[in-house]
C-alpha cells in the first residue's frame, strides 16, 4: 500500500491506519467498481497487488460492524474461500471518518 498517493509514510506503524488503508483500497474500493458484491478471490487477488497482509481482519471486523456480509462464520481464507460472494451493506462507510 506504501505505493498509493495516499499513503502516509509516518504512520506506517500505526495498526489502525493500516487497518483503514485495507478497508478501504483493498475492500471498498474492490465492492464499489462491481456494484457493491464480488468474489473473495477479487478482494484478495487487489490486496496481493497492494501488498496488504491485513485484508482477511479487516473484511472480519467489517463484518461484524455490518458494512459488508458473506455467508460463511469463520474468516475467509485464500484460496478455500474464494468463490464466497461478499456483498457491501453500508455503501457509505468511510474507515478514516
Amino acid at each position: 500500500m506504501d505505493k498509493l498517493p495516499e499513503w502516509d509514510p509516518a504512520k506506517a506503524d500505526d495498526p489502525q491506519y493500516l487497518m483503514n488503508m485495507a478497508k478501504k483500497f483493498a475492500i471498498l474500493d474492490v465492492l464499489r467498481a462491481n456494484n457493491g458484491e464480488c468474489e473473495f478471490k477479487m478482494i484478495y487477488e487487489k490486496a496481493e497487488e497492494l501488498h496488504c497482509d491485513v485484508v482477511t481482519a479487516a473484511l472480519n471486523s467489517m463484518k461484524r460492524k455490518k458494512i459488508v456480509g458473506y455467508d460463511k462464520e469463520m474468516g475467509l481464507l485464500h484460496p478455500i474461500d474464494d468463490a464466497v460472494l461478499v456483498k457491501l451493506l453500508k455503501p457509505d462507510f468511510d474507515p478514516f471518518a
